[in-house]
């Protein structure tokens, strides 16, 4: 006799996993219905996600108890804030690099999915969902390389949106799995 309830510690772990598939799903589209200004966005983020940490850095240092990496904090706080007023002031530049820092983390990224996808194989049946991913973020990767700097206003928003949709797809079918899944 089989039982179909969900036990308690996949069920938390579903949702999430469903409901973070259809936010990336969502972001996705929206990226790719308009990769220019997705790519200006994701440039802005970062560069104000540096600055932020940067000055959030910068205040631990001059208020915080640890005095013997104090010099160390105050470095890394002013790189941060250099590198995120750099990529928020030259956007171009900022575009550029950061298509070229994309491409390598796709390469990674499939390279991780594709470990785990085999890892799970046999344990998940949603595994080859996860290799799917891993395969499409490595040909995405691949591409924007190879076409960089020619490609770079439309195409960090444009892959960016094609991986959180192959993201979304595999979180969704890894989290409705999850209570078939063998302890993966």
């Amino acid at each position: 006799m089989e039982n179909n309830t969900i036990a308690p510690r996949h069920a938390s772990s579903r949702i999430w996993y469903v409901l973070g598939g259809i936010l990336s799903i969502f972001v996705g589209f929206y990226a790719m219905n308009r990769p220019g200004l997705a790519t200006l966005a994701v440039t802005k983020v970062i560069g104000i996600l540096l600055l932020a940490s940067g000055i959030v850095l910068f205040v631990a240092a001059v208020f915080g108890k640890a005095r013997k990496h104090r010099w160390l904090d105050f470095l890394s706080a002013a790189l941060r804030i250099a590198v995120g007023l750099i990529l928020m002031t030259n956007i171009i530049e900022a575009v550029l690099t950061i298509t070229l820092v994309l491409g390598i983390v796709f390469i990674i990224e499939g390279i991780f999915s594709l470990a785990l996808g085999f890892g799970v194989r046999g344990k998940n049946p949603a595994w080859g969902w996860v290799l799917l991913n891993g395969v499409a973020s490595l040909l995405l990767g691949g591409m924007l390389l190879m076409q960089w700097p020619e490609s770079s206003l439309w195409a960090i928003g444009l892959l960016f949106g094609i991986n959180c949709l192959f993201s979304g797809f595999a979180l969704i079918m890894y989290g409705t799995a999850l209570p078939k899944a063998q302890d993966a």
